[in-house]
């Protein structure tokens, strides 16, 4: 599966049905890569995913570790505000 930031993804939970998500972009740290996920319903809340290649493509799983989750959040917004576009100061 191959998205862009701000595209809007649709995942089934275990009864299979399916929720939108906007992609706000992901993340490569030791080894792992992670989706940052916003509910279009609810802007500003983010959710952490681990993104898991599988035979089909690749899954998203929630992320439950709240201590990792903090981590590549906070890498995650470092990493864009490095390259946020605007005036210079």
């Amino acid at each position: 599966m191959s998205e862009t930031e701000g595209e809007m993804i649709f995942l089934a939970d275990e009864e299979g049905e399916e929720t939108a998500f906007r992609l706000l972009g992901r993340l490569a740290w030791k080894g792992k890569t992670y989706a940052f996920l916003e509910d279009p319903e609810d802007e500003g809340s983010v959710m952490v995913f681990s993104v898991i290649p599988t035979d089909e493509g690749e899954s998203f799983e929630m992320l439950e570790d709240e201590q990792t989750a903090e981590e590549v959040f906070y890498l995650f917004e470092a990493e864009a505000d490095d390259y946020e576009v605007g005036p210079a100061e």
